[in-house]
């Protein structure tokens, strides 16, 4: 294999995936590029015509109906509309794309379009370079129609199996992708803790991020071969190339299922101490990999993946089904849903998005702006508590006052719904997901209002270190052992403590053995994350005794720099994380 055909990335989820590459091309609007058989070429020209009439008919319906209705001259706009859809330069060169390069009709439309608009842009009369905008509307409507045609590339219905190729996947197309028919995931943005990189862990999804220009580099419809565990992404390998990794393929899936034996262990350390681990998830159908992974319940349920692509507060009805479909799942073990939050580059339903979402509005915050949406959120949770033990955890609280806005809320629905003679718990445990620095250095007054609280590393980090953790321009400062960031979270034990509120870390630290014994050994004792990731540590757990941890957070607290902590940890952990690794190679040496 030549060089030019390897390409190399970051590695956010492990396993060997193969197969044709799908891309997601951006310009306005995100396009599916798809490379169609030969037989299916002519259906796709149909396809096109077919969306073009529709646009045709409803743009001249449109101009009928202002042509009666108002006195406006503005009708004539609408011609300029439907002379576009008749110009050879664009329908034409549209179709010929369509049979030439067996393209689907949307990518065909959009690539038609960039070349106009660049003939737009050269012209010298400023009318007629600002007749692109009815460019973009014509497109636009062609577009909409094709999505309504049977044979409709979709995110949410992808039409075969693909290795999904993008510059990167906002959290509302990742909610909405169908997952069971992505292979892999490559993405020209993104790092561990990126929305998407989660979401794959989470699925068993083989991932690679962070490889600049993949957009470009891998044509569509090539077979790929995508190593989530070394970060590689090869081009058309060779036939003995195949087979090897084929073979890979099978020993990790094999791995996998080994590993879930360790499910019905318990999680205690050597010396007996009890560990809680439990599953963050996105989607109720992660509930049944949880519960085979062997996850103690959901520390962490994401709702804002309710909201899906459109962006719409779901309703209370269908949001009650869901979290007492989570708690008939997971019964016994408790569920913790946590409120509307909205990720670094979602749109916040009902307004526009904020310059910086990281530090804008977010979380709690939208009480302000989306009251009715909170408190029909509250009104199901509620609700649904009456089914199982259900957890209340607000995000992005940070201080004592927005903590005291949302439990009035929730106080709010609690009497609207007994006036209304639905059955409510008397008790309902609140918590809070600790993210922002002013909430960890007023831990313990916080711990006055709540019955527990669960550490966001992923968004901690990112705001105590002052690093993006999706821009890998700043990869190298996001550092989860950085000493600020482990004393934060001592200190969120230490003020936990005096009343017996529970900690729990649920961020990405908790999916690393190394990492994760390092939280115990600072006091942490429940930790929650990807399902995929519990069973190695639950091993590393089970080699490891809590003195050997516990001496090892306090010596990690006096360290410098990052660099020295994972030395030490390294160094101190090395036969826990072999014995460890023993144990995964003992079950995955056991015959299928």
């Amino acid at each position: 294999m030549s060089e030019t055909l390897e390409l190399v990335g970051t590695g956010v989820s492990e396993g060997i995936a193969l197969g044709p590459a799908l891309l997601l091309e951006r310009e306005a609007r995100p396009v599916l590029r798809l490379i169609l058989p030969p037989e299916a070429v002519e259906a796709e020209v149909a396809r096109l015509r077919e969306a073009v009439a529709a646009s045709q008919r409803q743009i001249q319906s449109i101009r009928e109906r202002l042509a009666r209705e108002t006195t406006s001259p503005h009708a004539y706009i609408f011609d300029a509309h439907l002379l576009m859809l008749e110009d050879p330069l664009f329908l034409d060169r549209a179709l010929a794309a369509v049979r030439d390069h067996r393209v689907n009709a949307e990518w065909a439309l959009q690539a038609v379009a960039d070349r106009l608009h660049g003939l737009f842009d050269e012209l010298t009369d400023e009318y007629l370079r600002e007749r692109g905008s009815d460019l973009d509307d014509v497109l636009g409507r062609i577009l909409l129609n094709l999505g309504g045609t049977s044979g409709a590339p979709k995110l949410t219905q992808l039409p075969g199996f693909y290795v999904l190729v993008a510059d990167h996947l906002s959290p509302s197309e990742a909610a909405e992708l169908d997952w069971q028919r992505v292979l892999a995931v490559v993405t020209e943005a993104g790092s561990a803790t990126y929305h998407t990189s989660i979401l794959a862990r989470s699925f068993g999804v083989p991932a690679v991020v962070g490889l600049k220009d993949a957009t470009r580099r891998i044509p569509p419809g090539a077979m790929v071969v995508v190593d989530g565990s070394r970060g590689q992404v090869m081009l058309e390998p060779t036939v003995p190339a195949m087979e090897t990794y084929r073979e890979a393929q099978a020993q990790h899936r094999l791995e996998q299922r080994r590993m879930q034996e360790l499910g019905g262990l318990p999680a205690l350390t050597r010396d007996g101490t009890r560990l809680i681990l439990r599953a963050n998830v996105e989607f109720p159908d992660e509930a049944a990999t949880a519960r085979l992974n062997g996850a103690e319940g959901i520390g962490l349920f994401r709702s804002e993946y309710l909201l899906g692509r459109k962006r719409e507060w779901p309703g209370e009805e269908r949001q009650y089904e869901i979290y007492c479909r989570l708690l008939a799942e997971m019964s016994p073990a408790p569920v913790t849903v946590r409120t509307w939050d909205v990720g670094s580059d979602d749109v916040v339903p009902g307004g526009p998005s904020c310059p910086n979402p990281a530090l804008g509005e977010r979380g709690l915050r939208l009480l302000q702006r989306a009251p009715q949406a909170f408190r029909d959120q509250a009104r199901a949770l509620l609700r649904a508590a009456a089914h199982g033990p259900l957890q209340i955890m607000f995000p992005f609280v940070s201080g004592p006052v927005e903590l005291r806005q949302a439990l009035a809320v929730l106080e709010e629905a609690r009497c609207s719904l007994r006036a209304a003679g639905v059955a409510v718990p008397d008790h309902v445990p609140v918590g809070i997901n600790l993210e922002v620095p002013g909430a960890a250095l007023t831990a313990d007054l916080l711990a006055r209002e709540v019955d527990f609280f669960s550490v966001g590393t992923n968004d901690l980090i990112q705001y105590v270190l002052a690093a993006d953790r999706v821009d890998p321009r700043v990869s190298a400062h996001y550092q989860p052992l950085h000493p600020a960031v482990l004393r934060l979270i001592a200190g969120i034990v230490r003020a936990a403590a005096p009343l017996g509120r529970p900690v729990s870390v649920c961020g990405e630290m908790a999916c690393d053995p190394l990492q994760a014994l390092v939280l115990v050994g600072l006091g942490v004792r429940e930790l929650s994350m990807s399902p995929s990731a519990i069973p190695r540590v639950k091993a590393a757990a089970r080699a490891a005794s809590l003195p050997v941890l516990a001496e090892l957070g306090q010596r990690c607290l006096d360290l410098p720099t990052a660099a020295e902590v994972e030395a030490e940890a390294r160094a101190t952990l090395a036969e826990p994380l072999r014995q460890a690794a023993e144990e995964v190679r003992r079950l995955v040496a056991l015959q299928p």
